[in-house]
């Protein structure tokens, strides 16, 4: 059973502002761990001025990437290899002939991979509030889901073109979103996949608080650390998130990591190993 619009419809709008600077960002919301949106933050970006298909089709060179597909949070998927430029011509032939693409483009390290790219986004607000960031961009089709999860960074996430909905819950409610033993490198899925619902499994979790947003091209959504989140793409979507930790932080998730890839950890469980 798909509960999205029972959600949606108990949902309460997050918060949203016009403009912030850097101190009512830190003191109300990073560290009071609320989520806000800021309208139109990235709207004199490079990257929301200029990014589309095209442009990103036009880039000098082309790179070996790893894609995603249906909700990789939930589902059983492992990633998929292709090159960015074939990537983008599949997302533009869909745009064209209403065609459907499942693969996501994910986390994907476009300023290291794309110098020439650097300066079309401006985090600096962000990135005073924390010790170490990892700034990536997400590309994608219509119908896109990344189903519940929580990271465990600070997420500055911007919109670049099309929309995007986000539906928020706090940590308050861990519990009812019944966290997954999947491994997720710096993030834990919910077992609780809401296209596919089952009340008899999962009793508690319409129990929990959500808020949700539809982001529009320049719009920004900070979304605290492991405040669950479910996404949807409503459109072919580009996206620049900047994840935000502590050295602390940081370290424990290169620690994890490192004894995943050795298969000491949830070698098993995860989207990132062959089986």
């Amino acid at each position: 059973m798909n509960i999205l619009n029972d959600i949606l419809n108990q949902s309460t709008p997050i918060e949203s502002l016009e403009s912030i600077d850097y101190k009512s960002l830190k003191n109300d919301y990073i560290n009071n761990k609320k989520p806000v949106v800021i309208k139109g933050f990235a709207k004199n970006w490079g990257a929301t001025k200029k990014w589309d298909l095209d442009y990103l089709l036009a880039l000098d060179d082309d790179k070996d990437i790893s894609l995603l597909s249906g909700n990789f949070t939930q589902e059983d998927n492992r990633y998929k290899k292709s090159t960015f430029r074939d990537y983008i011509l599949k997302l533009k032939d869909a745009e064209l002939n209403e065609k459907t693409v499942d693969d996501y483009l994910t986390t994907m390290d476009i300023f290291n991979y794309f110098p020439g790219l650097n300066g079309d986004a401006d985090f600096s607000i962000f990135e005073k509030c924390t010790a170490v960031n990892d700034v990536t961009a997400w590309i994608g089709p219509k119908g896109t889901i990344s189903g519940f999860h929580n990271d465990t960074g600070k997420n500055l996430y911007a919109q670049i073109k099309g929309k995007k909905m986000f539906i928020l819950s706090s940590t308050k409610f861990n519990k009812n979103l019944y966290p997954s033993n999947k491994y997720i490198n710096g993030a834990v899925a919910s077992q609780v996949d809401i296209n596919n619902f089952t009340s008899e499994k999962f009793p508690n979790f319409l129990g929990a608080e959500f808020k949700s947003v539809v982001l529009e091209p320049g719009d920004v959504l900070y979304v605290p650390s492991k405040w669950w989140h479910y996404v949807q793409s409503l459109e072919t979507s580009i996206s620049i998130s900047n994840f935000g930790y502590s050295n602390n932080e940081l370290y424990t998730l290169r620690a994890v990591n490192f004894l995943h890839r050795r298969g000491l950890y949830k070698s098993k469980n995860c989207f990132c190993c062959k089986k």
